[in-house]
């Protein structure tokens, strides 16, 4: 309706889709001046007017007396006009308009005022606006076209009807749900009803929780639209949605590991894969091709809970020369190609470490039993053998065969430290030796270009009764440095041998950093240097052509020494085995790259678990030291201040800490730890107390 009313009358305007009710004050540059509930003053085009309700009234003026009673005029035709609207029954009026087009070649549509007849007996403007009104809030047996209303088919009424149900369905079962919630955060048991859409929210939170921001977005939107629902207090929405699962019963565990629901890491063995370990457990390696080393006093070193011993040391004097032999488990001797075993094997990959939980790659009666460089047990082995320089541990000779080894003796990393100090004890002489051996190795790495980095590391460990432990390793251990060194050296072998055969292998290849790296001739040592190194090193990668690794200062580089833990190690003794019996190796190219691509991607994930394992368990570890001081060195100042924890090796930014310059100890209060939320709030002590 385009006209324009009488001031003082009350019309019906379409507002925001919607029917109100105003008291026209006037007209100004074209638009009318109106009046609505509560006294607010709106402008609007007269072709918003629908109908007249009231014809005559006073004009409203600009006073707040007479607003108000403008609006009090509007209130009480608001009353009428919902009366109106409970007589008007839509369903009839459509019922009587669908038998009335039934059969017509075109149904056309009713104006109000038709409908308003058919309705209610009545053509006035409030009759009109209040069948409007019900249409509107009926919204299933017409659609308003234009100035018409057109009835919709009985097909349609009743697909609307339906969907309005499910509608009503969600409502309601989400209402129950979130009140549910809301009595679970309050500390109430919490009642499900075991509803569609109860379960659908209860997964998305599962989602959120598990998956944090990598969660789909539409879980997501349901998981915190329940977690704002319930009212629980929290510091990160995957954390609240944490809580709100240990709430509801969907997660058991206050610290349970949601890394491996979150990279569907493999927990225990399927039945037919321990039986078929079982089997090749018992079956005993007859020798043929390999040679009996087993009168060579081997040493394993180790970490005390390490239990797949994958490797083993030798040491021999011959003529001029030292021969350090580094011998490695051997499992393919056991482990069939593509048996339930090697499936699985590589479908995880390698060995999972957490702090609180350890996902072998191959089972026990294999990894930790038949296949392990166990003391005192013969073992299928892979022996590297070097003839090393005495003086500079130059490689002048070197070999490598299949063969049956004996460990001697297991024995751990501060244990053999202790004895290299203080020179006595078991193998004592061996050990000093090895360290000594290492020692030169890594300074001829160096001398060819490799980054030697001498960084603590911590190692978290939860024991059955969930006490943690902090375990902190010596940057300067000559212990692991031997092994490393003995490592490494096997692995260049197998890198040098795989190049020169041709056969199809894995190679570990890392470039060059963008820029001239400044490496101190001492190595780099510091948490200061060890983070600026780190960051300007490139990610290592793997490929089948070989490459130089510049970390390790290599020209080729395979690994090939831990085959209990990683696939690819195990893969790459089975080409290497081959060669060295003159036969075709077991993989193709293709068959390697496949290998690669599947243990890189199982790899990644592993790192990414792990971090988050750990930072979790060394956050909880803080968070029983709340409210104590601990030092803190800066690391970084630009873009912003960077601290690293000393006891703990943890690194955040404080960009709050300021005035502080790089390498500075700073001593700091833990005033709040929520290692579910990763969150750690430290505050800076007294300024004297910094060194």
């Amino acid at each position: 309706m385009a006209f324009t009313p009488v001031p003082g009358s009350i019309v019906t305007i379409w507002e925001g889709g919607e029917l109100a009710l105003a008291v026209v004050a006037g007209e100004e540059k074209r638009r009318l001046k109106l009046i609505v509930a509560g006294g607010r003053e709106i402008r609007v085009q007269p072709t918003r007017v629908g109908w007249v309700v009231e014809e005559r009234g006073p004009v409203p003026g600009s006073t707040i007396e007479q607003r108000r009673e403008a609006a009090r005029r509007v209130e009480r035709l608001e009353r009428e006009v919902a009366t109106l609207v409970e007589k008007a029954d839509v369903g009839v009026v459509w019922e009587i308009v669908v038998e009335s087009l039934e059969g017509a070649a075109k149904p056309g549509g009713f104006f109000t005022a038709e409908l308003a007849e058919l309705a209610l007996d009545d053509r006035s403007g409030a009759s009109m606006t209040a069948v409007a009104r019900a249409l509107r809030e009926d919204g299933i047996h017409f659609a308003r076209k234009g100035e018409e209303w057109v009835a919709r088919s009985r097909e349609q009424v009743e697909e609307l009807e339906k969907q309005r149900k499910r509608v009503r369905a969600r409502e309601s079962q989400t209402a129950a749900l979130f009140d549910a919630l809301g009595v679970a955060a309050r500390g109430d048991p919490f009642v499900p009803s075991g509803s569609e859409y109860e379960e659908r929210y209860l997964d998305a939170l599962y989602q959120l929780a598990v998956h944090e921001e990598d969660a789909p977005d539409s879980a997501r939107v349901m998981a915190l639209e329940a977690l704002e629902a319930s009212k629980l207090r929290h510091d990160r929405p995957s954390e609240g949605a944490f809580r709100l699962m240990r709430l509801v019963g969907r997660i058991d565990d206050d610290d349970a590991n949601l890394q491996v629901l979150r990279y569907g890491l493999r927990v225990g063995f399927p039945d037919d894969v321990r039986a078929c370990a079982e089997e090749a457990a018992g079956r005993e390696s007859d020798g043929e091709g390999r040679e009996d080393l087993s009168h060579l006093e081997v040493l394993s070193i180790d970490s005390p809970r390490t239990r797949e011993i994958d490797d083993g040391l030798s040491l021999e004097r011959t003529g001029d020369a030292i021969r350090l032999g580094v011998h490695i488990a051997d499992p393919a001797a056991l482990i069939r190609p593509d048996d339930a075993v090697d499936r699985e094997a590589l479908a995880r990959g390698l060995t999972h470490y957490h702090p609180d939980l350890k996902l072998p790659m191959l089972p026990p009666a294999l990894g930790e039993g038949a296949a392990s460089l166990v003391a005192g047990r013969p073992r299928p082995a892979l022996s590297f053998f070097f003839d090393l320089d005495p003086v500079t541990a130059a490689v002048r000779d070197r070999r490598v065969v299949r063969s049956i080894v004996r460990t001697t003796a297991k024995l751990d990393y501060e244990s053999v430290d202790r004895t290299i100090e203080h020179g006595d004890g078991p193998h004592a002489a061996t050990l000093i030796e090895l360290a000594r051996l290492g020692a030169l190795r890594e300074r001829r790495r160096v001398e060819q270009g490799a980054v030697s980095m001498h960084a603590p590391e911590v190692d978290f460990h939860v024991d059955g009764d969930g006490k943690i432990g902090l375990e902190r390793i010596d940057p300067d251990s000559a212990s692991r440095r031997a092994v490393t060194e003995a490592m490494i050296l096997a692995g260049e072998a197998a890198g040098h041998i795989s190049r020169e055969a041709g056969f199809p292998s894995i190679y570990r290849r890392q470039a060059g950093p963008d820029r001239p790296l400044e490496l101190p001739a001492e190595g780099v040592r510091g948490p200061v240097e060890v983070r600026r190194v780190r960051r300007s090193l490139t990610r290592g990668t793997v490929g089948s052509q070989p490459g130089p690794h510049f970390g390790l200062g290599l020209e080729a580089y395979v690994q090939i020494t831990s085959p209990l833990r990683r696939f690819q190690d195990l893969a790459m003794q089975r080409q290497l085995a081959a060669h060295l019996s003159g036969e075709s190796p077991p993989y193709d190219a293709e068959a390697m790259q496949r290998i690669a691509a599947t243990t890189e991607r199982a790899d990644r994930d592993a790192r990414r678990a792990e971090r988050a394992a750990e930072e979790y368990w060394r956050l909880r570890y803080l968070e029983g030291r709340t409210g104590q001081e601990v030092d803190a060195i800066v690391v970084d100042t630009e873009p912003r201040t960077v601290i690293h924890l000393v006891e703990t090796l943890h690194e955040q930014s404080m960009p709050a800490l300021t005035g502080v310059e790089t390498g500075s100890t700073v001593r700091l209060r833990i005033e709040h730890v929520n290692p579910r939320a990763g969150r750690l709030i430290l505050r800076r002590v007294a300024c004297s107390q910094d060194r």
